[in-house]
């Protein structure tokens, strides 16, 4: 009980409460909420074939594969290298999205779509993400959320053995470069904001009338007050869908403010231990600042919210 009163006025000192909500960096977290380049080179990737299909082997193509126990969806995203992180004046650019650093990434496959409720009730049927305000987070076609970074790790590691493939979440680089694609402005559709709500959920004005944030909102409305079904909006030039907003998606990485100043250029993994794992993408209750493809948060592995959820990549067949 110590330890713990001593955490809480450190973290007080550190991060004071403004408004209702912890101020971090340049946007605020809800006391029970999260509100926290150079083109890259594109490689073909090796036709792999097609492959018949049984209760455990997925069948690939050039552009992607559906996993055959959940029916989730996976585009392949090719090798390639950019610039992460943030560039010095970008509006909103916390301390933890710097230097900006070259870094270069093997292809991958990755989930089309952020996990869905569906899609994990085959693993846990009893889930239940709840609503909030009202509405429903529960839908089949909504994202999990509520799921703690353990629980989303059990996760693949279920799906790895009902399978030919090994599944796990993204590491923040791969996570960052996927969600960039190709592009080098704050959000993967451009440096303006008021396009946001073609191609992201977020705190937008409906969630403003709705839910009455205390923290700022876009000035569009992207029809939801809530998580929306997956795929719902615009994807980015990787055909990936929900990149941004939605919900936070947890990645493999301990998360470290400084580990952009000693990350590797090539596949860095983040650092070898420490007591956070690592969030990206901003969700449905973030304002522009947290809406971003730079933008980094970490918590608690065991942490559960209605604004946290996930999606995989996969590897080649086994």
């Amino acid at each position: 009980m110590g330890n713990r009163v001593l955490f809480t006025i450190l973290f007080l000192l550190l991060f004071p409460v403004v408004g209702g909500a912890w101020l971090i960096g340049d946007f605020q977290i809800p006391e029970k909420k999260f509100v926290p380049p150079p083109i890259p080179a594109v490689h073909s990737r090796a036709n792999t074939g097609s492959h018949s299909s049984s209760s455990s082997t997925s069948t690939a193509t050039d552009s992607g594969f559906s996993d055959p126990i959940t029916g989730m969806e996976f585009v392949w995203v090719p090798q390639g290298c950019f610039q992460m992180g943030s560039p010095s004046g970008e509006s909103g650019q916390n301390s933890d999205e710097g230097p900006l650093h070259r870094v270069c990434v093997d292809g991958f496959w990755m989930g089309k779509y952020e996990v869905t409720n569906a899609e994990y009730r085959r693993f846990k049927s009893a889930h239940d993400s709840g609503s909030y305000n009202g509405n429903s987070l529960n839908g089949d076609k909504q994202p999990v959320v509520k799921v703690s970074w353990e629980e989303a790790v059990a996760y693949a590691d279920w799906l790895c053995r009902k399978s030919d493939r090994k599944y796990r979440l993204p590491t923040e680089a791969e996570w960052e470069y996927a969600c960039r694609a190709g592009t080098t402005t704050a959000r993967s559709w451009g440096k303006g904001e008021s396009q946001a709500c073609k191609y992201a959920n977020v705190n937008d004005l409906r969630s403003k009338k709705k839910n009455n944030f205390s923290w700022s909102n876009f000035s569009c409305d992207d029809g939801f007050a809530v998580t929306a079904p997956v795929g719902s909006f615009r994807p980015n030039a990787f055909g990936l869908y929900d990149m941004s907003g939605n919900v936070w998606e947890w990645c493999s990485d301990w998360y470290d403010s400084d580990y952009y100043k000693k990350s590797p250029v090539r596949n860095p993994q983040g650092p070898a231990s420490g007591s956070n794992r690592a969030l990206r993408g901003g969700s449905w209750i973030n304002s522009a600042v947290g809406v971003r493809s730079a933008i980094r948060h970490g918590t608690r592995p065991g942490e559960r919210d209605d604004s946290l959820g996930f999606r995989l990549v996969a590897s080649e067949r086994r």
